[in-house]
């Protein structure tokens, strides 16, 4: 049996309201470690407690998230055939109503499959805007057998580098329906600490080359961090710090597969055993190593791109960036390693040697670029640039003009206020846009039920809690917070099960409330004020 959290439930509950009201795809946006794969299996259940012939299909990028996804579900006893799909696993149970599925084993394979009732991503930020990538060509494979096929996203970090948001009315995922921030799961007790340090060796980035609207190109940045006395200054400054705060489970993030040899090397030198994991590391022996890390056989591990999404090792208590990005998803997926609760950890220590929250700013406020717009020449709709297509006249944005737009773009990004706070947590008040409101049930043992408002602003989301059903100080500034917006019903008795029988209102809320302020206090986030001028 499946103990859910708080979070949890209300993000179950905000997806299936999603469902059952909206005709778009959502997605849940929750922060590494907050467990993802025990959401989907406890939402299957219900789909499954409340049509038992529910059939569905899970798809991860790879083996061990599927492993990971299926045994969640098997956890919760469903009697509900389950299968999975997936080579490096062996199996191929298609006529499973529940299949957990690789996206490489059955992208070509949309027509082998009784038609699904909803498909599941995990990791949905992998999910091209446009083109014939191997998700789009299963999920609109997979809708031409069921056009109401619903498909739901999940993942920590809802962008992507090239085209800003990853939920558009053009993209595949229309909206969030549900986030969970970073600082309030922390707060929560749900999240492990972070903290930070900036290293104070660093490679020289000024002549490394970048592609056009994405990351470094990995052999000229290997070029300016793959030399002896980088890689030794920084191993050396590592090794320091991890020791002054005893650290004892360490993943290093290194740029190519030379630059990872070198690191494993020095960190030899200090009687530090720190193999190497890259994309030509044998199965069997990357398999042994993780193993091995995650029992405290070894302490350390080396890697290139492998240790990122689907690693799962709660111990890790230091994370070493060696490799600089572009990317907010890769920079949050290699910190996000280290938030998984730990009973031998109090917090995770970030030693970043590579610029990166110089580069992108506290870990909490990642959001991408935001979605980057075109104007149809032929009939005028405004239409997300990522997809080049006009979706209602077919007009293709020429070369020359997604090259005009492209350079635009770099030059305002160029010229933007580069972000200069040095903490993996940010402390900063802003004042942002609404740009939606969500209105909940929020339940607590042992206290009356509150409304939960999630105010979303971009990509990101803030809540605030009513809780009108309490007694004293509590219950009155609520109801006084509820007056404040809608002042003709003052004569009205307020409760929680009037607010949210009231069908309109989260419309009425976003009517009244255009902007919010918040401000962390502490470990957390809380909106401070409303109405307040944009800067």
């Amino acid at each position: 049996m499946i103990i859910l959290r708080p979070y949890q439930n209300e993000a179950i509950e905000a997806v299936h309201n999603y469902i059952c009201t909206n005709p778009g795809n959502p997605c849940v946006s929750t922060p590494t470690g907050s467990g993802k794969s025990v959401m989907m299996a406890a939402l299957i259940k219900k789909w499954h407690d409340e049509y038992p012939s529910v059939r569905g299909c899970i798809l991860a990028h790879r083996k061990e998230l599927v492993q990971q996804n299926y045994e969640k579900l098997t956890a919760t006893g469903i009697d509900l055939p389950i299968g999975i799909y997936s080579a490096g696993l062996g199996r191929r149970d298609a006529d499973a109503n529940i299949v957990f599925a690789s996206i490489d084993s059955v992208f070509k394979k949309s027509g082998d499959f009784t038609p699904f009732d909803f498909i599941f991503v995990d990791e949905a930020h992998r999910i091209p805007f446009s083109g014939e990538g191997k998700y789009r060509t299963f999920l609109s494979g997979c809708q031409r057998f069921n056009p109401k096929l619903k498909v739901v996203g999940w993942t920590a970090t809802p962008w992507r580098m090239a085209g800003g948001a990853l939920c558009h009315t053009d993209h595949i995922l229309t909206e969030i329906c549900y986030e969970a921030k970073i600082t309030d799961l922390i707060r929560d007790g749900y999240l492990c600490q972070l903290r930070s340090k900036v290293g104070v060796s660093k490679a020289d980035l000024s002549n490394v080359r970048k592609l056009s609207g994405g990351d470094y190109v990995t052999k000229s940045l290997a070029e300016a961090t793959n030399l002896d006395a980088v890689v030794q200054s920084a191993v050396a400054e590592a090794v320091c710090i991890a020791k002054q705060h005893n650290r004892g489970a360490a993943v290093f993030y290194c740029v190519d597969i030379e630059h990872c040899k070198k690191v494993s090397a020095e960190l030899a030198k200090y009687g530090i055993n720190a193999p190497c994991l890259t994309g030509k590391t044998p199965p069997a022996i990357r398999d042994q190593i993780i193993r091995d890390f995650r029992v405290g056989n070894i302490n350390a591990i080396c890697n290139v791109n492998v240790l990122t999404e689907g690693f799962d090792a709660p111990r890790i208590d230091c994370i070493v960036l060696l490799r600089p990005t572009l990317s907010a998803g890769l920079f949050s997926q290699m910190v996000g390693r280290g938030l998984r609760l730990d009973q031998n950890k109090s917090y995770c220590l970030v030693l970043d040697f590579a610029g990166c929250i110089d580069e992108h700013g506290p870990v909490d406020l990642l959001g991408g670029s935001p979605t980057v717009m075109a104007t149809c020449a032929n009939c005028r709709e405004s239409f997300s640039r990522s997809i080049k297509v006009c979706p209602s006249c077919g007009w293709i944005i020429p070369p020359k003009e997604m090259d005009r737009m492209e350079i635009a773009e770099r030059e305002k990004r160029m010229h933007g206020t580069k972000a200069s706070q040095k903490e993996i947590l940010s402390n900063k008040p802003e004042t942002l846009k609404v740009d939606a409101v969500y209105v909940s049930r929020h339940k607590k043992d042992g206290s009356p039920d509150s409304v939960c408002i999630q105010f979303r602003s971009g990509v990101r989301m803030f809540r605030h809690w009513l809780c009108l059903d309490h007694q004293g100080t509590s219950g009155e500034m609520a109801k006084k917070w509820y007056y404040r917006f809608f002042p003709t019903d003052c004569h009205k008795k307020i409760t929680v099960d009037s607010v949210l029988g009231d069908l309109f209102i989260s419309e009425k809320l976003l009517e009244s409330i255009h902007t919010v302020t918040v401000l962390k206090r502490g470990k957390y986030y809380e909106v401070v004020g409303y109405n307040q001028q944009l800067a």
